[in-house]
């Protein structure tokens, strides 16, 4: 079992209904992930939001875990984007 950081877009693409992603997250939970999210991409979510929108947004967000994001998270975030860009 492992904790899942979901990124924004796959928030985004499960909230629209996109690419697979509700049925992803739902094997995902079936087969005992857990499903995270971080301060970043609450920001994020609830920047792209749309009129009418937040509701739905809010009861997924909210049954999402969250992982603080330390110093040494973002610093290795951004080595990984850096080096994966």
């Amino acid at each position: 079992m492992a904790i899942i950081l979901l990124d924004s877009s796959v928030i985004f693409d499960h909230l629209n209904g996109r690419r697979g992603r509700t049925e992803f997250l739902e094997q995902l939970l079936y087969q005992g992930h857990s499903l995270a999210g971080c301060p970043v991409t609450i920001t994020e979510v609830y920047a792209g939001l749309r009129p009418g929108e937040q509701d739905s947004t809010g009861v997924f967000m909210n049954s999402l875990d969250f992982l603080p994001v330390t110093p040494e998270i973002a610093r290795q975030a951004g080595l990984l984007r850096r080096d994966w860009r």
